[in-house]
């Protein structure tokens, strides 16, 4: 996962900008997006990697179980409609999992999302 890093890096800066974070436009930008990995494309989040890794992180994401993938998903917006930022994070894990926080008050606060998941088999194998 480390080569992914930057675009996570991207997505913090993207949804959990501080003095440029314009909460409905990126709600506008991801649209009626299905998937995360459709969000993801629209918000440009892999443009900070080289082909080669967008590939291999649109294929990770497209690998996420889709019941976690709603939840991510559904839990952008709602946080993006309130006025919140969203901060998202990646953990190593058995299983995917997801786990959520939120820290607000009104619109001042962040929604917080870990995503773990096993490794890419490329990087148990290697």
């Amino acid at each position: 996962m480390p080569y992914k890093v930057p675009a996570m890096l991207r997505a913090n800066e993207t949804l959990a900008a501080w003095a440029s974070f314009e909460p409905l436009q990126l709600l506008e930008l991801i649209g009626d997006a299905e998937r995360v990995v459709d969000g993801v494309d629209r918000l440009g989040l892999l443009g900070v990697l080289d082909d080669d890794e967008a590939a291999a992180t649109r294929a990770f994401l497209e690998a996420i179980p889709l019941g976690l993938d709603a939840m991510m998903l559904t839990g952008v917006r709602d946080a993006l409609q309130r006025g919140l930022r969203v901060g998202v994070s990646w953990q190593p894990s058995y299983e995917f999992e997801l786990r959520a926080w939120e820290v607000s008050a009104g619109s001042n606060g962040m929604l917080n999302l870990a995503l773990g998941s096993p490794y890419p088999e490329e990087l148990v194998e290697g």
